[in-house]
């Protein structure tokens, strides 16, 4: 189990990145692809929550002290294999982190329109990790 510190405050960061990137995404599709301020910063935060819960569970797995993962995406899995998360959940962040990876390594090729129905989706997601995580730690 990773410090109880450590996750709560990992959690608390990646919420209130969670927080900003969902209200920008709450833009219809039309007004979100407009507005690139505001896409760009949606996009941006949500970038910043995906990374935080990637370090979160790759924490978790070390301070576990199981075997690491072959990639940043199956880190969930490891947390799934030991029973931290559901194996669905682990799943759609390894989505979320397919995601995280578009945009760090193709900000300027993203789909956007694309973006805006995935977000909707993984913030989803990204909050029930987050929630699991943080009923394991006893926070």
């Amino acid at each position: 189990m990773v410090r109880r510190d450590l996750a709560a405050a990992k959690v608390a960061r990646a919420t209130g990145w969670l927080e900003a990137a969902e209200s920008r995404f709450r833009l219809s599709e039309a007004e979100f692809l407009a507005d690139s301020q505001q896409r760009d910063l949606a996009t941006f935060y949500l970038f910043l929550a995906i990374q935080e819960c990637i370090d979160l569970a790759a924490h978790w797995v070390a301070d576990g002290g199981w075997t690491p993962p072959d990639d940043i995406a199956s880190t969930f899995e490891v947390l799934a294999d030991h029973g931290v998360l559901p194996r669905e959940l682990a799943q759609t962040l390894r989505a979320a982190t397919g995601l995280r990876n578009r945009i760090a390594h193709g900000y300027a090729l993203l789909d956007h329109r694309r973006l805006h129905t995935e977000a909707r989706q993984g913030i989803a997601g990204l909050r029930h990790f987050l929630l699991a995580i943080a009923l394991a730690a006893g926070l």
